[in-house]
């Protein structure tokens, strides 16, 4: 990842074609989870591996789009108009509906109690740290290999009325690991070493808020964004976008 952008949405900018939320949540809904493809030799234990390839398989992309699970339709709509330049967009949300159905497979199986009737807490436990680490590592590893990470802030994705301070906190635990891992990035490639904070476990069972770092996005509105978009060519080659992406990220305020 070599530019990031603090996209400040306005919903106004961007219509939200049902058809396309439809076609697009259909064909990633096509993919189901099936773990007698992911069981070892033995016949009872899991390759995490083989998860990650089946249902979270490697895809050439440009833009890694992080947004709020209530954003979801603006996310995919946005996609749809970088592909319309020729430019490959990442949907983070398009595989947590594998991860959610991936875990009620694996404790069906795996964390039930002796008889059969109730789910054991510590098995559950077990089971989504497991499942949660491979979705944390498949979007990490999209994150790394995409040139650019767009950043949805809508009032779904950030609050300031949970913050004693007044700053801006999430309550999606991979959003804030999605900026935080993207934000490590950043550093390393300026220069500046590791973050002094490691990145935070996180739960969504408890109201638990994460900070949600920003400070190494460039912030641009929807609207100048949308507008360098619209007036962009259609992508050429695999040098024009990352070369158009680099020029806008210097100086999103130009007129193009």
């Amino acid at each position: 990842m070599h530019y990031g952008f603090n996209l400040a949405l306005d919903r106004k900018d961007l219509h939200v074609s049902e058809t396309i939320v439809d076609a697009h949540t259909k064909s990633v809904n096509a993919k189901r989870v099936d773990l007698g493809k992911y069981l070892m030799n033995d016949g009872n234990s899991i390759d995490a591996n083989l998860i990650a390839e089946h249902l979270f398989p490697k895809v050439n992309c440009d833009v890694f789009i992080s947004h709020s699970y209530n954003d979801q339709g603006i996310a995919i709509q946005l996609a749809h108009e970088l592909k319309k330049k020729g430019v490959n967009a990442f949907v983070d949300s398009v595989v947590w509906g594998s991860s959610y159905e991936l875990l009620s497979v694996i404790d069906n199986k795996y964390s039930k109690t002796d008889d059969g009737q109730h789910f054991d807490y510590q098995r559950r436990n077990r089971s989504t740290a497991h499942v949660h680490m491979i979705l944390a590592t498949a979007l990490q590893k999209m994150i790394m290999e995409s040139s650019t990470l767009l950043f949805l802030n809508t009032d779904r994705s950030v609050s300031t009325k949970r913050s004693v301070q007044g700053n801006n906190m999430t309550h999606s635990p991979w959003i804030h690991m999605e900026l935080m891992f993207s934000q490590m990035i950043w550093e390393l490639e300026h220069g500046r070493g590791m973050l002094d904070s490691a990145m935070e476990s996180y739960s969504t069972a408890a109201p638990v808020y994460h900070s949600v770092p920003t400070e190494h996005l460039k912030s641009v509105s929807s609207s100048r964004f949308m507008n360098w978009l619209k007036d962009r060519p259609d992508r050429r080659d695999g040098a024009e976008f990352n070369k158009a992406i680099q020029n806008f990220h210097a100086n999103p305020n130009r007129v193009y």
